[in-house]
């Protein structure tokens, strides 16, 4: 064959894929709110999404340009080995952006690859894999027909859809850039259903010639999230006084434990051992994700300072007060300590520290954790106070071990995350997941009775809690999951503090809404000797001053945006500054404008620990 023929033929193969990329492509715009009204934003929609693919396809066309130097066949065969590769690609991150609204990204890869965090059935690795092979035998065919139509001289119009491609791109720029200059919502929001979209920007020369809405732009800019700030933590020295006996302290916390599964009948011994503290009813992760909700628990911080922190790899003020008064600490988690980086952060100063708990589930994986915690306990230096972390995954994998007994019907026996659509009964699915926090609950009952069989039930202070929720398609958006919004199903968790200063009539503070930020100012304060004001270290509260001020906002936070949340509205930040208007049920409110009376204060708590 002719080098010109498979020139020829691959540009064809280029144009068909991008055409079938661009109809794949347009299932991430199926997960938006609502398409927003007026021209530009569903203008912007459809030119982005044509021209977007069109620029990635023809970048990966570039590259792919070496497989025309080979033979026929060879050609024939590589050409679609590379498009089938490029195509499931696209169509597991529709299915990744469905369910958590980002993308196949590097946290993503190293979650997967790590085995620990996201553990996916063989249902869902034959699904890829037959996907994958059907791509294959499709593009081949493709290819051949295409090659037969060369060989007939017949060749298909590619400059009309090529110029077509090349008018969308310009147009889809065209817009951002009038929208990137007037902080326009309708369309800033779209760039984040796509991938690797970064359209053009060019405020100087709109500045120049007075086409910019400098208010509006100030407002977003002021809401952006600031990474590379230097670290100022804590403010200034944090004065103690001194603790005759420290009181021993533990977190027993749940990977991905929803509020409503808090209850008498799905964890029952928790349930029991809450009786005898007080349950704050509101309380709110400082995020969507582990990451950013174990960090608030332990700095009584949003998470938007985790990148500060690492990069730093300074450890939390509460960490080091524990160390001061001589703590032995126990981390005890059942997922890699290492993903995310908690080794490096939360745990950058403790020596020896347990990376992960052996086992090839995370249902073995939490009953090795539990066991290793009961043998370090019993042999520990009763002359010293402890701290335990103990973190259960169970319910993050849906798992609990084969010959489990209390189990909830109907359920599903596998799953399949790939079919997972809105239109999925998801009680089987609930099922499972309700069973497997009641696999933890027993195993909890194992930590109660050691602490009653030492007899240091009454020297403990418990929190017990989550890391932050799990939906399960409640608002009928194909969110499953977590890490994709900040409505209560994926940041509500139950929280629970059993201690001395706890008891079941204090309740007076377990209606207002709470948030991890208040744990460690709340224990620095009442039990570890806290003098000076937590401000220089924490943006939290008192939890037993909640009482005396209704809190009127929290802030929660991902990967890449934070969310300001009060009893009725969410107003949820993108990394840029872009932001969106959302009730409790993730609905765009058209009717009022967001409430940025509290903004100054939410950018201060964001702030405050970035060097000025």
């Amino acid at each position: 064959m002719k080098y010109k023929n498979k020139l020829s033929i691959y540009a064809g193969f280029l144009v068909v894929n991008i055409l079938f990329s661009i109809v794949i492509a347009s299932r991430y715009f199926f997960f938006m709110p609502e398409i927003p009204s007026g021209l530009l934003g569903p203008s912007f929609i459809v030119s982005s999404l044509i021209g977007q693919m069109a620029l990635l396809g023809g970048v990966a066309g570039i590259f792919g340009l070496i497989v025309t130097l080979l033979p026929k066949r060879s050609f024939y065969f590589f050409v679609s080995i590379l498009a089938a590769i490029t195509l499931s690609v696209l169509v597991i991150d529709t299915f990744v952006f469905a369910q958590y609204r980002f993308h196949i990204n590097e946290v993503v890869l190293k979650l997967i690859l790590s085995g620990d965090v996201v553990d996916f059935s063989v249902v869902t690795w034959l699904t890829a894999i037959i996907t994958f092979f059907g791509l294959f035998l499709f593009e081949l065919l493709i290819v051949i027909y295409l090659g037969r139509l060369a060989n007939k001289n017949k060749i298909i119009n590619k400059k009309g859809i090529v110029s077509f491609f090349v008018f969308s791109f310009l147009i889809c720029n065209s817009i951002h850039i009038w929208a990137a200059a007037n902080a326009y919502q309708p369309v800033m929001i779209v760039k984040n259903y796509l991938p690797l979209f970064q359209p053009a920007t060019a405020n100087g020369l709109m500045q120049r010639n007075g086409w910019i809405d400098e208010e509006a732009l100030a407002k977003q800019r002021a809401m952006s999230i600031k990474v590379n700030s230097d670290l100022n933590y804590p403010l200034s020295e944090i004065g103690y006084s001194s603790v005759d006996k420290p009181i021993n302290i533990m977190f027993l916390v749940i990977d991905s434990w929803r509020f409503d599964t808090f209850n008498a009948e799905n964890t029952p011994n928790l349930w029991e051992a809450a009786q005898k503290g007080v349950t704050f009813n509101h309380h709110f992760s400082t995020g969507n994700s582990t990451r950013t909700g174990i960090f608030g628990l332990f700095y009584g911080m949003p998470g938007t300072y985790w990148q500060n922190m690492l990069t730093n790899q300074r450890s939390p003020v509460f960490i080091d007060r524990l160390q001061g008064l001589n703590y032995q600490i126990g981390a005890f988690a059942s997922a890699s300590l290492m993903d995310p980086e908690f080794n490096r952060t939360v745990f950058s100063n403790i020596p020896d520290l347990r990376l992960k708990s052996k086992g090839g589930s995370p249902s073995q994986r939490d009953e090795n954790l539990t066991n290793d915690w009961l043998k370090w306990y019993k042999s520990r230096d009763t002359s010293r106070p402890t701290f335990s972390f103990l973190f259960y995954d169970a319910p993050h994998g849906y798992d609990f071990p084969i010959n489990y007994q209390n189990t909830y019907e109907p359920m599903l026996d596998d799953i399949n995350y790939l079919a997972l659509n809105n239109e999925m009964d998801p009680v089987p699915f609930f099922n499972r997941y309700r069973t497997s926090v009641r696999f933890v609950d027993d195993l909890s009952k194992k930590v109660f009775d050691a602490l009653d069989e030492t007899g240091e039930t009454e020297n403990t202070v418990v929190v017990i809690t989550g890391d932050h929720g799990q939906e399960f398609n409640d608002n009928k958006q194909n969110f499953w999951g977590h890490n994709g919004n900040f409505t209560p199903t994926q940041t509500k968790v139950p929280f629970v503090i059993i201690g001395p200063g706890f008891l079941p009539n204090n309740s007076t503070s377990s209606q207002n809404l709470s948030s991890h930020e208040d744990v460690v100012p709340t224990l620095m304060r009442k039990y570890l000797g806290l003098k000076t004001s937590s401000n220089d270290f924490s943006t939290g509260a008192d939890l037993l001053s909640l009482h005396n001020k209704e809190r009127d906002w929290l802030i929660s936070s991902s990967y890449s945006a934070y969310a300001m949340i009060t009893r009725s509205r969410i107003l949820e930040v993108g990394a840029s500054g872009q932001y969106q208007y959302l009730d409790l049920k993730n609905q765009m409110v058209k009717s009022e404008e967001p409430d940025f009376r509290h903004l100054k204060d939410v950018l201060e708590h964001l702030s405050r620990f970035k060097t000025k």
